[in-house]
């Protein structure tokens, strides 16, 4: 789902986001749908509800969310999904201890020029595996907190024998190949995983 900061590029089902004070209001075609609490994450509600877009005015840069619930569904309406049985999810979260640490908090950057050609790149190639229909790889950036959800993985197959592998293969290359940077912050002090 893509939240934008006005509706000049919006395409499919978009709901309009609008701060109400301790609330947001979404609008879909202009009526009143939803009031969601602020301790909520309206975005997310808002994907796994099927949403392609989001118009916020407050958002500056486009961006992209993705929920695991959003993601299955795209994959199950991928072409070829008639002959599939089975998918495969990794959801790799933030720990709590890390080398003995309590982690505050983890923050990922990415290199954006780089990072979507190549996340199309590694999806390609797991997409050629046999047996596999579909893959979807969701990585958030930003600052997560113990417990909360990093990445996600889906690999969608003919049959069960067709997505575990693939699904280990996907994690690994992403591993290996996505730009995209990791401090780990503790109560006494930070470092960059790669430099460890």
């Amino acid at each position: 789902m893509k939240i934008l900061p006005d509706s000049s590029l919006t395409e499919g089902r978009t709901a309009v986001v609008k701060d109400s004070g301790d609330f947001y209001e979404v609008y879909e075609n202009g009526e009143m749908i939803l009031s969601i609490r602020k301790d909520f994450d309206v975005f997310e509600i808002l994907a796994d509800l099927g949403f392609d877009s989001v118009v916020y005015d407050k958002v500056e840069h486009p961006e992209e969310i993705e929920t695991l619930r959003s993601l299955i569904r795209k994959v199950k309406s991928a072409k070829g999904v008639e002959r599939c049985g089975a998918i495969a999810i990794f959801i790799g979260f933030v720990r709590r201890i890390s080398d003995g640490k309590e982690v505050v908090r983890l923050e990922y950057e990415r290199f954006d020029e780089l990072y979507w050609q190549k996340l199309k790149e590694i999806e390609k190639r797991i997409k050629e595996k046999e047996g596999v229909v579909d893959v979807k790889i969701y990585h958030k950036i930003g600052s997560l907190k113990p417990g909360e959800d990093i990445l996600y993985v889906i690999v969608m197959g003919e049959s069960r024998k067709d997505v575990f592998k693939p699904l280990e293969d996907c994690i690994e290359m992403i591993k290996r190949e996505l730009p995209i940077w990791k401090k780990e912050v503790y109560e006494d002090g930070a470092i960059w995983v790669h430099d460890k």
